[in-house]
């Protein structure tokens, strides 16, 4: 019964088809077949806009997979290129920095640029009013105890004050344990510059000195600790009562002492024995 049913349909397709083929020969099934086309047209088109985007991902996920791979290798390149320019760029700094040191060093100290050793930076103390750092350059590199270390310029901003092997302690002028023998540059008015943990004062100055703003303080020779005639700072105030026997005078370091970064220690200044035993103690007991 079902297999009749069904060659009935057949017959019945089989015949509508060989119909319809035959009607489409006459001038009225292509204007039928017009019209069904544009009814029908939007809607394929619809369905063609729903399914485009689908497809599109089937077809092409894995393209898409290909460039997101070659995007990511591209990124780590961009990430590696720019790590290697800023340790460049860095390196570049640290090199300029040195051989700008060591320029002024031979022009204003005199002696040989090649007795300077340069050192970088690696720690500062953080505690209020101590101005130490501890520097990559230490015995085996001939630095010792009480040499002066110079900033940018060839300016003074410490003394070594302790000595490892591959490392050492460079007390800052500013530190409140500094003091080196000074003398002001003008009227070679001698003193002591000592450190107040924020600044440097010239102290020991009599009253009535001949000191002025602006006038420049220099190491002193005096005691045979430092060498002679090293810039050390800048007079912005001068100050005393009438009853006071010294004057108060404040310097500014010629240095900014916490932008340091790259410094020269002179090992070829061998500090005096006068005043070793006060003020070099002083300078060799750990930071």
């Amino acid at each position: 019964m079902v297999g009749m049913r069904n060659a009935a349909w057949l017959s019945g397709i089989l015949v509508a088809a060989l119909v319809l083929l035959a009607l489409s020969v006459l001038p009225p099934a292509g204007r039928l077949e017009a019209s069904m086309g544009a009814a029908v047209a939007p809607v394929a088109g619809a369905l063609r806009a729903v399914v485009r985007p689908a497809a599109d991902v089937f077809l092409h996920a894995g393209q898409l997979h290909e460039l997101a791979a070659e995007n990511a290798e591209l990124r780590r390149r961009a990430e590696r290129d720019a790590a290697d320019l800023a340790a460049l760029r860095e390196a570049g700094v640290a090199q300029a920095q040195t051989t700008a040191l060591l320029s002024a060093v031979g022009a204003a100290v005199g002696g040989d640029p090649r007795r300077a050793v340069p050192a970088s930076i690696l720690a500062r103390d953080p505690a209020p009013g101590r101005e130490v750092l501890l520097v990559d350059r230490g015995a085996l590199e001939g630095v010792r105890v009480g040499q002066p270390v110079l900033g940018a310029g060839a300016t003074l901003v410490g003394v070594v004050a302790q000595v490892e092997d591959h490392s050492a302690r460079v007390r800052l002028l500013s530190d409140r344990a500094s003091a080196i023998a000074a003398v002001v540059q003008a009227s070679r008015t001698p003193g002591s510059l000592v450190g107040t943990g924020r600044g440097l004062r010239l102290d020991l100055v009599p009253h009535g000195a001949p000191i002025a703003v602006g006038d420049v303080v220099l190491s002193s020779a005096l005691g045979g600790l430092l060498p002679p005639g090293l810039l050390a700072g800048e007079v912005t105030r001068v100050a005393s009562a009438p009853q006071d026997a010294l004057e108060t005078v404040e310097v500014e370091p010629l240095s900014d002492f916490a932008r340091l970064e790259q410094v020269l220690v002179l090992i070829d200044a061998r500090p005096g024995a006068a005043l070793g035993g006060a003020l070099g103690g002083t300078l060799g007991s750990a930071p």
